[in-house]
């Protein structure tokens, strides 16, 4: 469970930093994209792992109001070895698993074959041994249409599942080093569809957000049938869903979210996540694009946790206004009978 949850953490960490780096300019979005594809491709009963339809795990968008958003596919594997030394049977698993990433992301591509960019990452866990990411990149620039806030095609407009885009032999693939043209199975965004395309992506990142802050009717909206808006469209139970009831305030920004306390031994641990008040309200009120004008402009995140109050323990920031904090809460002592 380690390598398959905290690989992902830190290989999407690594992944976020690189596509920053490259944009240092814009703000980073990440989707599952399992959950992109189920509006335009469904799976069949037959087909629902990754070995009969292989495709990157994570699409990140780098975006920025008035620019084209650039994408980039992500694969994130890990294992978890001896911490006594770094041996050839970790580098054999990493080398494996380095392939595989490579497999799931030649399974799709956003426009012409083999322009979209591709980070493949597998981390070490060696224990006392340390983490070590290893990455591989290709290269290649996938933008998305440019959309205009108010105007047809933007992401504030409810969108449907796309049916009967083709996934046998849907990728082709040039002649080049004298073989033939041929074509492949796979999930193509062919040109026709990259409008669409644009908006599934910012209106399943906007999902994301609300989820996130624990506000599960919110992000009905913004899912279309296929990719489970009926299971956020139903009345909130206890135990079984988040609640956008929390909030604490940093600084002069107050941040809205859901919180859950879980325990790691004996100490208790209270775990918030949400968004700055003012992008969250646009957000519920389904105003995705006017987030997004907001967010950028608010993107510097603030660093000075003092006078948190009861928040004693790390708190994390992001460009998107998102906001995840963590706090020891006091031991409980029960009382002799």
């Amino acid at each position: 469970m380690q390598a398959r949850e905290l690989a992902v953490g830190f290989g999407l960490a690594v992944a976020e930093h690189i596509v920053q780096q490259r944009y240092p300019d814009h703000v980073i979005s990440i989707v599952d994209t399992s959950t992109v594809l189920r509006a335009g491709w469904p799976l069949n009963v037959s087909q629902r792992n990754k070995t009969s339809r292989p495709r990157p795990d994570y699409l990140i968008e780098a975006w920025k109001p008035g620019e084209p958003s650039k994408i980039t596919l992500v694969a994130c594997r890990g294992n978890h070895q001896k911490p006594s030394r770094r041996g050839g049977r970790t580098r054999s698993t990493t080398v494996q698993q380095l392939a595989k990433g490579a497999e799931l992301t030649e399974g799709m591509h956003i426009g012409p074959w083999n322009t979209t960019p591709c980070l493949i990452l597998s981390t070490e866990l060696m224990g006392q041994g340390g983490i070590v990411v290893n990455a591989l990149q290709t290269p290649g620039k996938s933008l998305l249409p440019l959309r205009t806030p108010g105007a047809p095609g933007n992401a504030d407009i409810e969108i449907r599942d796309k049916a009967g885009i083709p996934y046998p032999n849907a990728i082709h693939i040039p002649a080049r080093d004298g073989k033939r043209a041929r074509t492949v199975d796979g999930f193509q965004v062919a040109e026709a569809d990259r409008d669409w395309f644009g908006q599934l992506l910012a209106r399943t990142g906007a999902a994301n957000l609300t989820a996130l802050a624990g506000g599960g009717p919110q992000t009905a909206q913004y899912l279309t049938t296929r990719q489970g808006r009926q299971h956020y469209d139903v009345p909130t139970f206890a135990a079984t869903s988040s609640v956008d009831d929390a909030d604490i305030q940093v600084g002069g920004t107050k941040f809205i979210g859901t919180d859950h306390v879980f325990r790691m031994g004996s100490v208790r641990i209270e775990a918030f996540s949400g968004m700055a008040e003012h992008l969250y309200e646009l957000i519920k009120k389904g105003r995705g694009e006017e987030y997004r004008q907001a967010a950028f402009q608010s993107r510097s995140p603030p660093h000075n946790t003092h006078g948190t109050g009861r928040w004693n323990g790390p708190i994390s920031f992001h460009h998107d206004g998102t906001i995840m904090a963590l706090s020891v809460l006091p031991i409980r002592r029960r009382q002799p009978h």
